[in-house]
């Protein structure tokens, strides 16, 4: 037990004693093990079959190692385990706030009945985490910030916005992905007569059934679809709270 204690003191001394002698108007590599690599340039590798890496002037500093880095393009601290990847800074003070942009990119696939390829698509996704000092980079979600923003009373405020957005959020997306599903497949109905015509699965001419539009049930599909478009698009005001709650604290 004495043993365990005198390592979490050592290890709490190190971030401490970084924290007290870094000279943040230089570029630097903060790493895992405390020590601190001043250079002039820094720049983030990502090479396919090898692991992340920085470099900072001549010197290789892999992902693994790096805690905290600062460089002419902003400050970022390393976010989970591995290459996770980094987080930059976007707010600072008491509590930093931070934010790590994920973009992912869907190839075209065939497309039913061998006519032609759908298109490809990309998707990004926004998360945010924060820390105090140089402290490690905990997710910026109701639980973690509820616990450490507590002593303030506005911040907690536009916290229990966001919790309650967050939850709106979740049920405007099962209601408008049921309402779209449904509006879509009971959007047709066939009527029970054949007409000539081409069909491309089987690539001949032959009897094909007659289907007619029901606009009532495509509407729908179409209103949940809009419901699902507008609550994404309004995440952007959920992670605002957070941001907020984050600046008020700082003030």
């Amino acid at each position: 037990m004495k043993k365990i204690i005198m390592l979490l003191g050592v290890f709490i001394s190190i971030f401490e004693m970084a924290s007290q002698e870094i000279d943040t108007n230089r570029n630097f590599v903060f790493k895992t093990n405390g020590e601190i690599v001043y250079g002039r340039y820094i720049t983030s590798k990502n090479p396919i079959f090898k692991k992340d890496y920085l470099v900072i002037d001549d010197q290789k500093i892999l992902n693994t190692e790096v805690q905290f880095y600062k460089s002419d393009s902003g400050f970022f601290g390393r976010v989970g385990k591995g290459n996770a990847g980094f987080a930059e800074r976007i707010v600072k003070g008491k509590v930093n706030f931070f934010e790590q942009i994920s973009t992912s990119y869907a190839a075209p696939m065939p497309m039913a009945g061998g006519f032609g390829m759908s298109m490809g698509r990309t998707s990004t996704t926004i998360t945010n985490y924060y820390n105090k000092g140089f402290e490690s980079l905990k997710l910026a979600n109701y639980d973690n910030l509820i616990i450490d923003l507590k002593d303030n009373a506005e911040s907690v405020v536009y916290l229990e916005k966001f919790h309650k957005a967050k939850g709106k959020r979740t049920l405007a997306y099962v209601l408008g992905g049921i309402a779209m599903v449904a509006g879509i497949l009971t959007a047709s109905k066939k009527t029970g007569e054949t007409t000539r015509g081409y069909n491309q699965d089987t690539n001949r001419i032959e009897d094909m059934p007659v289907t007619e539009l029901k606009p009532v049930n495509l509407a729908i599909g179409l209103a949940g679809f809009g419901t699902i478009i507008a609550t994404y698009l309004s995440s952007r005001k959920k992670r605002d709270y957070v941001r907020k709650a984050i600046e008020v604290y700082n003030e």
